[in-house]
């Protein structure tokens, strides 16, 4: 944000000094030469004065002041008799002025020209020719162009330097209300704005901060809820343990004691879980190539008892996404599962791993099944193999919360192709090297 308010700083800068810059050298020119026009008028009608006055009083103080004259102004006098004072001026080809007393002046290889006729007392009348020299207007065209550019150089670095300083502190409190963000999105619920800056972005802190309190409420009573309703199940659990308990004598009590035992062991763990802080639980991020890894190697011993090919891609590693781990551990195993319940035994599976441009990273899962006959069964309690229908539900919801999405397709195989992308912080990709496989 810094760089591009500098450089709009910069870009106006140069803006503004470029339409003010360009009609001043245009100026400088002209006023130059209207200087120069309004000297040669100036002189020519001094001249006139002393040529007038010399019939009386003799030609010396007209020559004195002739030769006085800087050196970019060149004047003649020509007297009725002939005479002729001070150096010859270029471009005296103008046509005579009609009437005595009447100036004409114009331009002529670069000098700008006056002509007057001046009528003696005598008789006759002397012609006056001024010629001041223009080409100081280019050296002073030129001494205007390079302060502009000057110009052009220090003050966008001015600017800029301002801008900075000025913008610092609105980037240093956008840049703190990203980190509350990004641990808010992370799982930190207990992340706060407590920064200064612009009473705008101090509001937009206040918003994020109630937001982020009634967010970790919410949480908080979602997993009493749960806890709680768990804790309602053990007393009908522990009932039907105390019935099993008293038919220890019939063939089935013992396999029905220990499902029951089993599930007050879920409950249990289903309570904890619940109450466990979710700060303690390390937030809400899991490597996505380790978990696969590690529950594809765990299901690798089934495929090896079915005959199936089992292969693991992983292409990029330290796959960061936007997940506990236990959940997704849980949505990983639910795709296998999956692969295992509705393909027959032979039917061989690819999973592969690889980060997604921008943060997050992606889980493809192909098989060599007869495929999705319906693509609905993503759709909460819709199953076509007789299961509960809450798996892929769950994993599109797992994938969702966390940025991703859920996608059925074809295999190129002909089989089923699932494929699970899941948001995550950006990081420099790092190639995991050759693909692995898991055991056979």
């Amino acid at each position: 944000m810094r760089r591009k308010f500098a450089l709009v700083s910069a870009l106006s800068t140069l803006l503004t000094v470029f339409l003010l810059g360009v009609p001043l050298v245009f100026y400088a020119g002209y006023a130059h030469l209207a200087q120069a026009d309004h000297d040669a008028v100036l002189q020519a009608q001094t001249l006139a004065t002393l040529t007038r006055e010399s019939a009386r009083s003799g030609t010396g103080q007209l020559t004195s002041w002739i030769a006085d004259q800087q050196a970019s102004v060149r004047a003649t006098v020509v007297m009725p008799w002939g005479a002729r004072y001070g150096a010859p001026v270029p471009c005296l080809q103008q046509p005579e002025p009609d009437r005595p007393g009447d100036l004409e002046h114009w331009t002529c290889n670069g000098d700008r020209v006056a002509s007057l006729s001046v009528p003696m007392a005598g008789g006759g009348q002397a012609q006056i020719d001024v010629a001041v020299d223009t080409a100081g207007a280019s050296e002073e065209t030129l001494r205007v162009v390079a302060a502009l550019a000057a110009a052009a150089v220090l003050l966008p670095a001015v600017s800029v330097v301002l801008a900075d300083r000025l913008v610092r502190s609105v980037v240093r409190t956008a840049e703190e209300l990203t980190d509350v963000a990004t641990n808010l999105r992370q799982g930190r619920l207990d992340a706060r704005f407590r920064g200064e800056g612009p009473r705008e972005l101090q509001q937009l802190g206040v918003t994020l901060n109630a937001l982020a309190a009634r967010t970790g409420a919410l949480v908080t009573n979602e997993r009493e809820s749960l806890a709680d309703l768990s804790h309602r199940l053990r007393t009908p659990i522990t009932s039907l343990m105390l019935q099993a308990e008293a038919l220890k004598g019939h063939t089935e009590a013992e396999r029905l004691l220990a499902g029951l035992h089993e599930l007050n062991g879920e409950v249990t763990r289903v309570i904890r879980h619940a109450r466990k802080p979710i700060a303690s639980e390390g937030g809400l991020t899991a490597c996505l190539d380790a978990v696969v890894s590690e529950r594809v190697a765990f299901w690798a011993v089934l495929a090896e008892e079915q005959g199936r090919a089992c292969e693991l891609t992983v292409y990029d590693t330290d796959c960061q996404v936007y997940v506990p781990q236990s959940e997704l551990e849980a949505v990983v195993d639910v795709l296998l599962e999956n692969v295992f319940t509705h393909t027959p035994e032979a039917a061989g599976m690819r999973i592969t791993v690889r980060a997604v441009m921008g943060g997050g990273a992606e889980l493809t899962i192909d098989d060599d099944g007869p495929g999705f006959s319906d693509h609905r069964v993503v759709e909460r309690g819709r199953s076509t193999g007789g299961s509960s229908g809450l798996g892929l539900d769950i994993a599109r919801r797992t994938a969702t919360i966390s940025g991703g999405r859920l996608v059925l397709s074809a295999a190129p195989s002909g089989g089923a192709r699932a494929t699970l992308s899941f948001g995550g912080p950006a990081v420099s990709r790092r190639p995991a090297g050759r693909p692995s496989a898991p055991p056979r």
